[in-house]
């Protein structure tokens, strides 16, 4: 219903644009779209910052939209992009919004100017500019040429030097870096590689399994506190569990499939939309035990 109404709406403004100046026909375009989707968003209760995490806009550019601050913004036809990439991440039709946001710059006055008009250069003028033009290049290739012969001869051993204990340190970390830890996206691949499962939650009241059937951001809030935030690829296995409350928010959330408590697996909501999903100690069952009967 709110999708139609906002068609609508846009549709019965579309022809008063054609007779504005394009500029002007920008502004107001602008305001009010930035003005649907502040109110959509708000009435999703949907923080600003969370949709620049999804969308990967920054914040102030999200925000100049709302606000109607065409100056705050790139050129036209990128922010037409914003707005279709914004309006899809709260489940709109981003390209319909696009579209009504005029792309054509303001008409500028342009002076129609004769070579005759200008001061007219004589042959010898130009023989004489061309022999300085000429003088200048080869003293500044001269000086250049010189400077650096002396920069390489007088510092090569140290710049040799300085090159070998840079290799040598970057070496040594990334020994230990091997050696002591993997980062979380390593661990993910790994996971899916050998098809094992990232469970080092423990058995606790809540747990949460998540399978990902497509590429999606997410982040897990784990008793208040955030214990992962990052993209996982399709096939990726992982288990959370928590005290009190556990906190799923995905960018895809029709590409991850969730289980609680080992109960059956369904998908977190649609595909391609954002979505944040509470789950509470004291509002589900108990962990059932898992079936290792084989």
């Amino acid at each position: 219903m709110t999708k139609n109404l906002l068609f609508l709406f846009f549709k019965t403004t579309k022809q008063k644009l054609h007779s504005q100046e394009p500029e002007t026909a920008q502004k107001k375009k602008l305001a009010e779209i930035g003005t649907q989707l502040r109110q959509y968003r708000e009435q999703q209760s949907i923080c600003l910052d969370k949709v620049a995490v999804v969308t990967m806009i920054r914040r102030n550019l999200l925000q100049a939209i709302e606000d109607g601050q065409l100056d705050q913004l790139p050129e036209p036809v990128y922010t037409q992009g914003l707005i279709k990439r914004y309006a899809e991440a709260m489940g709109l039709d981003g390209t319909q919004f696009a579209e009504f946001f005029p792309i054509e710059p303001a008409p500028r006055s342009r002076t129609k100017l004769s070579w005759q008009d200008g001061p007219q250069l004589r042959p010898m003028h130009l023989y004489l500019f061309y022999t300085f033009l000429i003088i200048c290049s080869v003293n500044v290739l001269s000086q250049l040429m010189g400077g650096s012969v002396t920069a390489k001869n007088g510092g090569g051993a140290k710049e040799l030097a300085l090159g070998q204990q840079e290799q040598a340190r970057l070496a040594a970390e990334a020994s230990r870096s091997s050696q002591n830890q993997k980062p979380d996206s390593y661990e993910a691949v790994e996971a899916v590689r050998t098809g094992q499962n990232l469970n080092k939650s423990g058995n606790k009241p809540v747990m949460v399994n998540v399978t990902f059937k497509a590429e999606s951001w997410m982040q897990v809030e784990v008793d208040g506190k955030t214990e992962f935030e990052g993209t996982l690829p399709s096939g990726t296995v992982r288990t959370w569990g928590a005290q009190k409350q556990l906190v799923v928010v995905a960018g895809n959330a029709g590409g991850v499939m969730v289980a609680v408590n080992n109960g059956q697996a369904e998908p977190l909501g649609d595909p391609g939309v954002a979505k944040e999903v509470v789950f509470k100690a004291n509002e589900l069952k108990p962990s059932a035990p898992p079936n290792n009967e084989g």
